[in-house]
């Protein structure tokens, strides 16, 4: 068998799609459908259930205030907001959301879910809001869950940085990814195993839906060095040593969850 046949032969899953992707000429595209359906299902569905219980601990009886970074549509927050041991201690929610249609759904949620809960919803990203703080803005918690790595690196450590006079504790969920060098064979490879993982957790016109539409536009984005990045991961201990070199004291950096993409982890820092 030629090398290259051996290689396919290791991601059937993957190689079908590609072969799909050429002979069908679709046009390549990420589809909301298709990003729906990832994100409901597959691997999803555990990872959300468990950073959604990650998050409602946190959620003490002292939490009086919190401040949702990225929320996007609250696919992990209001879980979280529901299976909270003190829920009716919470008199403030702030939302922060770039995209204004999934701030929308949002929105739309807390007001079903959490009708009396005074709810202030802002359409900007971090560095906006941050610039924007003044002296007497203050919340007792803030999480960012899988938002902060798409937010450029000078904004997203400055606005860090300038929150931490603003906010008693932060809690961080993101993924712990291999430190790879994009377009080395190291990458290459993983990137291969990742996506395989991926599409073998969804079947039939669902995980056709999902490659073609989703997963297969992400893997040759990833794979084009012409492509700008949209995304700016780290491994895990480099959060921790951006947050301390921010001042902030880290009291908790532990993986919570498997994830086709790389282990979820989650990092808890007091101001």
């Amino acid at each position: 068998m030629s090398p290259a046949l051996k290689k396919a032969a290791a991601f059937p899953l993957l190689t079908d799609a590609l072969h799909r992707t050429q002979s069908e000429g679709t046009q390549i595209y990420t589809s909301p459908a298709a990003f729906e359906a990832f994100i409901r299902g597959g691997g999803n569905v555990p990872l959300y259930e468990r950073v959604s219980a990650e998050l409602a601990s946190h959620y003490t009886s002292s939490t009086r205030s919190l401040l949702d970074i990225g929320c996007g549509d609250g696919h992990a927050l209001f879980p979280a907001l529901a299976a909270t041991a003190h829920p009716h201690t919470l008199e403030r929610l702030t939302l922060v959301e770039p995209a204004s249609a999934l701030l929308a759904s949002a929105v739309a949620r807390a007001q079903a879910e959490q009708p009396t809960l005074p709810l202030q919803a802002l359409n900007e990203g971090l560095g906006a809001f941050a610039a924007k703080l003044q002296p007497d803005d203050h919340w007792d918690l803030a999480q960012a869950t899988f938002a902060l790595q798409a937010i450029p690196e000078p904004e997203r450590w400055a606005g860090l940085a300038r929150l931490r006079a603003h906010v008693k504790r932060l809690v961080i969920v993101e993924f712990d990814i291999p430190d790879l060098e994009r377009g080395s064979d190291d990458y290459i490879a993983s990137l291969a195993q990742r996506y395989e993982r991926a599409l073998g957790e969804y079947e039939g016109a669902t995980r056709d839906l999902v490659a073609q539409g989703f997963l297969i536009p992400m893997f040759l984005g990833q794979l084009d060095a012409q492509t700008a990045a949209t995304n700016w991961e780290h491994p895990m201990p480099v959060w921790r040593e951006k947050l301390e070199s921010l001042g902030w004291r880290v009291t908790r950096l532990a993986h919570i969850s498997d994830y086709f993409w790389a282990p979820a982890f989650v990092l808890v820092a007091e101001a």
